[in-house]
């Protein structure tokens, strides 16, 4: 596509997004990928000898970034109906570099990022969102929803799992640096339950029957398994046990696998497997 085309192309689909909208549509449009259109906002900038800025973007690039997406929104039209424009935008830095312009000014208007980590495309780990760069601000605005259409644990279920996951990020540097074998069993506890929820919750099969979809009540249980799990596992942990009998028991791998063996509307098996990793657990002597 000719740059001057480049350029001008986001514009023109957002304008026919916004058409669609006016008529009483609700509209996703996808930009994929803004990277791209910037580049061409650069080189146009440069054909005009305007002032470059930072890595030769022009100085206006956070404020061309911010009008497009300040076009997504739920409308009232003239007509009385109501419509919507939905933004996704896809942002493609060269070599993964989240520092570059177009990404952080990008995050400076969007309010939900998914940080896409080829590490973990490397490792068949799909969907390969990174969960510590990734975020979303419309937590508090759908509080209301996830407490009134699911549970109001579920939020709380995710700050647990979220707050799991960031210390299992802290030390897994450390591991990487003089092993797990040094780690006191409270820290390698967090280093396994990690593991359960980014195989057994995080990681997704598509192709699987039961996984392609899994509804939020199951998602629900399967975080409360999990927490379950923790809990006991950490109660065995200060009575000065060793966490490995519990790893000899192969529950942790159970609960791994619980995505395929429980359907989605076989929620009576999640008390079923709780109360067998409880009593799991209780008969280690």
């Amino acid at each position: 596509m000719p740059v001057a085309a480049r350029e001008a192309s986001i514009y023109t689909g957002l304008t026919i997004a916004e058409y669609y909208r006016d008529m009483g549509y609700h509209v996703a449009i996808m930009a994929d990928s803004t990277s791209r259109w910037a580049e061409a906002l650069r080189e146009i900038s440069g054909r005009l000898e305007e002032m470059p800025a930072e890595e030769g973007f022009p100085a206006y690039l956070p404020s061309r970034i911010s009008q497009f997406y300040e076009r997504a929104g739920y409308m009232i039209n003239l007509n009385h109906s109501t419509g919507s424009v939905s933004i996704i935008g896809a942002v493609s830095p060269q070599g993964s570099d989240f520092s570059e312009p177009v990404t952080q000014n990008t995050k400076r208007f969007v309010r939900c990022f998914w940080a896409l980590d080829k590490a973990l495309a490397y490792q068949r780990h799909f969907a390969a969102v990174n969960w510590n760069l990734s975020y979303s601000e419309y937590i508090n605005d759908l509080t209301s929803f996830y407490d009134n259409s699911v549970d109001p644990k579920f939020l709380k279920y995710r700050r647990q799992i979220a707050s799991l996951l960031t210390e299992e990020t802290q030390l897994m540097e450390i591991v990487k640096l003089i092993g797990s074998d040094v780690l006191p069993d409270d820290q390698k506890l967090i280093i396994e339950i990690g593991r359960v929820i980014r195989l057994g919750f995080l990681q997704q099969n598509a192709f699987h029957k039961v996984d392609t979809y899994v509804p939020l009540e199951k998602q629900l249980k399967m975080m409360e398994t999990i927490i379950h799990l923790y809990e006991q596992s950490l109660k065995f942990i200060q009575k000065g046990k060793a966490i490995s009998l519990i790893l000899k028991t192969h529950i942790y791998e159970e609960v791994i696998q619980l995505k395929y063996t429980i359907g989605n509307d076989e929620f009576e098996k999640f008390e079923i497997l709780k109360d067998k990793i409880t009593h799991t657990i209780d008969q280690i002597f």
